[in-house]
């Protein structure tokens, strides 16, 4: 019976990563070539929904690398920026290995150890939440008005 479970649960399993495979290039065919125009819009919704709306700033946390890679990228590829002026705070819950997160996010960013604040270490709260996130959570913040102001008047 074990066996028979076991199976089942192969051929879901395999059945539905062929559908992910299948609808992710469904879906990049229907955007197509990723213009300045679509990146730029991306961009501009991503950090509607997961930045921040400090004054002066332009923030984004996500505990995703591809997230913060991209943008790292958006900001870097369509607004002049002063590298120096980027910041990174790590959140990252007690449990979790301080010295893996110390060294993958640097590595996201491509930035200099010395631009990353000190890591904020979170107890977590077991009533309400059991996620983990093996290299917590990155917040990128570039202080500058001028792209903030620009950024939100898209």
């Amino acid at each position: 019976m074990v066996e028979r479970e076991q199976a089942r649960a192969l051929r879901a399993l395999t059945w539905t990563l062929a559908e992910i495979d299948q609808l992710m290039a469904a879906g990049r065919e229907r955007i197509g070539p990723m213009t300045d125009q679509k990146f730029l819009a991306a961009g501009v919704a991503l950090r509607a929904g997961e930045g921040a709306k400090t004054p002066g700033a332009v923030k984004l946390a996500n505990t995703d690398p591809r997230m913060i890679l991209f943008f790292y990228q958006w900001l870097r590829r369509l607004f002049e920026i002063d590298e120096g002026r980027l910041r990174v705070q790590r959140y990252v819950h007690e449990r979790l290995d301080l010295e893996a997160a110390r060294h993958f996010w640097p590595d996201v960013a491509n930035l200099p150890l010395d631009q990353f604040l000190k890591p904020y270490r979170a107890v977590p709260d077991e009533g309400i939440r059991h996620n983990k996130y093996e290299h917590g959570c990155a917040t990128v913040t570039y202080w500058c008005s001028r792209t903030h102001r620009t950024i939100m008047g898209l």
